[in-house]
Parts: C-alpha cells; sequence; structure tokens
C-alpha cells in the first residue's frame, strides 16, 4: 500500500469514526430528552444544531491533526531529498575537481622540476581571493564561490602547454625569441580547450573562470602583456589573481634554468611591478599576507633534488606528504560547507 493511499483510507477512517460518534451523541441526546416528563420546543429543535456542531468541531480537529502529521512527514522526506541530494551534488564537485587536477598534474608531470606547482597556485590563489573579501575594490565581486572555485580552476592555468614541443618547453637554456613566441602560444591553447568543453557541456561558472584564468593569467596591468595585450581592469579578476600567484611561485622555486630566489626577494619583486605587471591594489592585499604566503610555500616546498641511482637528477614527480595533501583539502574545501546548492552545483 502506497503511503498516499494509506493516507488517504486514514482520513476517511476517521471522518466516518467521527460520524459515527456524533450521531452516537444525537442519539443519547434524544434518548435523554424522551425520558425527561416534559421537554420545550426549542430543546427538542436544538438536538440537531448540537450534533451538528459537535461532528463538525470533532471532523475539523481530526482533520487538523491527521493534515499536521502528513505535513511534518511530507517537511522530513523533503529534508532528505535535499540533504541526498546535496550530497550527491558535492560528491560530483569533489570528482570532478579531483578529475581536473589529475589531469592537470598529468600535462604538468612533462616538466617534473615544477614539483608541487598546481597545488601551491591553488593555495596562493585561494588565500590572496579570501584576503580581497575584506578589500574595498574586491568584496563585492569576491563570493564565497569564487574563492571556492579558484582554488580548483588555478589547476588549468597551464593546461595549453600540452600543445608546446618538450624541445622548448624542458630547455636548460635561455630561449631564443622564436621560442619564446612559441611558448606563449599556451595560453591561447589553454582557453581554446576549455572552450570547447564549454561549448560541448553548456554555461559553467567554473569553466567560464577557468578558461579566463587559462587564456589571461600572462597579460600585464600596462597592457604589454599576451596574448590579446589586455590592460587593467579589462583583465579578469581570476586571471589577476593567477598571474600574482604563478610568478610568485616561478620566483619562488628552483628550475633548471635558475635557483630559487628567499621569499623577501620575490616579495620584493612582485612589489616593483606593481601597476605594471599587476594590479597595484591586487599587490597590496599580497603583500598584507606575505606571511602567509611564506608559510604555504614552506609547508608544500618541494623535496632536495632528488637523484636516480645512476647520479642523474631524478625525473619523478614527487609525492605529496599526508600534511601537505591534508593542507590542500582544507583549503580547497573550506568554502564547501557554506554553499547554498545551487552555486554547488555552478
Amino acid at each position: 500500500m502506497g503511503p498516499r493511499l494509506k493516507q488517504i483510507l486514514m482520513m476517511c477512517g476517521s471522518q466516518a469514526v467521527c460520524l459515527a460518534a456524533g450521531l452516537w451523541v444525537q442519539g443519547q441526546l434524544v434518548d435523554a430528552l424522551n425520558s425527561r416528563a416534559a421537554t420545550t420546543e426549542l430543546e427538542r429543535n436544538a438536538v440537531v444544531p448540537l450534533t451538528f456542531l459537535w461532528i463538525a468541531g470533532l471532523q475539523s480537529l481530526v482533520a487538523w491533526l491527521l493534515l499536521h502529521r502528513m505535513q511534518g512527514q511530507q517537511s522530513v522526506r523533503e529534508q532528505q531529498t535535499q540533504e541526498e541530494s546535496l550530497r550527491t551534488t558535492r560528491e560530483l564537485v569533489r570528482t570532478r575537481d579531483a578529475v581536473i587536477f589529475g589531469l592537470a598534474k598529468l600535462a604538468e608531470s612533462r616538466d617534473p622540476d615544477t614539483g608541487h606547482h598546481l597545488e601551491r597556485i591553488a593555495l596562493y590563489s585561494t588565500r590572496l581571493a579570501q584576503a580581497c573579501k575584506r578589500h574595498p575594490k574586491f568584496r563585492h565581486e569576491i563570493t564565497p564561490q569564487f574563492v571556492r572555485m579558484i582554488g580548483i580552476s588555478s589547476a588549468l592555468h597551464d593546461i595549453g602547454k600540452v600543445g608546446v614541443e618538450d624541445s622548448i618547453l624542458l630547455k636548460p637554456g635561455s630561449l631564443t625569441e622564436a621560442e619564446r613566441l612559441r611558448i606563449q602560444v599556451h595560453a591561447g591553447l589553454g582557453g581554446d580547450c576549455i572552450r570547447q568543453i564549454e561549448r560541448r557541456l553548456g554555461n559553467s561558472t567554473f569553466l567560464h573562470m577557468a578558461r579566463e584564468i587559462a587564456l589571461y593569467h600572462h597579460e600585464r596591468w600596462d597592457g604589454t602583456g599576451y596574448p590579446h595585450r589586455l590592460s587593467g581592469e579589462d583583465i579578469p579578476l581570476a586571471a589577476r589573481i593567477v598571474a600574482v600567484a604563478d610568478v610568485y611561485d616561478a620566483l619562488s622555486v628552483k628550475r633548471v634554468y635558475k635557483d630559487a630566489y628567499p621569499h623577501d626577494l620575490c616579495v620584493e619583486k612582485i612589489r616593483r611591478e606593481a601597476g605594471r605587471q599587476f594590479d597595484p591594489e591586487l599587490v597590496d592585499v599580497f603583500l598584507s599576507i606575505a606571511p602567509q604566503i611564506a608559510e604555504i610555500a614552506s609547508r608544500l616546498s618541494d623535496p632536495g633534488n632528488a637523484e636516480d641511482s645512476d647520479g642523474a637528477p631524478s625525473r619523478r614527480m614527487p609525492r605529496m606528504t599526508p600534511e601537505q595533501e591534508q593542507l590542500l583539502a582544507k583549503a580547497l574545501m573550506s568554502d564547501m560547507d557554506r554553499l547554498p546548492q545551487a552555486a554547488v552545483a555552478g
């Protein structure tokens, strides 16, 4: 028996019981009047109205109790359905994020010298976006959803490098002008790749941000960047944030062609580029959280230059420690539980 049929039968049964009780009361009243020696016309005429009021009141009370119970059960079912839907949505988002991060790591594995570059970029970008929420200029544009998405969207910032030849991407020395122009193509390739995904999947806030980051994170505030020479606030905010994070990481990590710079020197170089390469107000926010950036860099630092058994530099990607994995997961999921379902689904 279905729940709807069961409710209907309960309603009909309760109404029948109320009617029977009302008729019984009417019979008792009639018997009481008949047993009396003298009854007035008013008393005899009052039996039917009193019976009606008794039955109506009893039926109304029972109907209210049943409806209240049914509504409570329906509310519980709806809440359970919403919670299950939200759990499913969160699992889908987590799965999406894991797949995207895995694909980005696969692309990055062509250049293992970058180590935990994607993880650091995700944390730098998330922390910088969180700090921007307190800045008068950015507070209205940066929402909890923005902070949540930039952490994972930033992983795709260099996805276009899959289209760049290893001979250029892994070259230990300085690039020629032709090679430099060739490697700059990766921004357009990454943007086009994500645009094709958007066309297949439809509008998505996440994909839109990822495409903006991949396409514009090498633009400069003064308009001398690439690929479209955008300037100032024409550059999307997410791309401006990731640009700062990307440059800091490039400066602070040892590469085959350069040594790692100390944190203070990295911060100073970014400060000097305010108004030229970077949004000056965004640089101010970055400077205000520089100690937090240094902490992330330290906790997600790559292990020392590992070597293979033959003494050559190792080409294996270093694994994250459990502490590093916990730090990354906490940062990327910190806003998840506070988001409404619609925002999570975005």
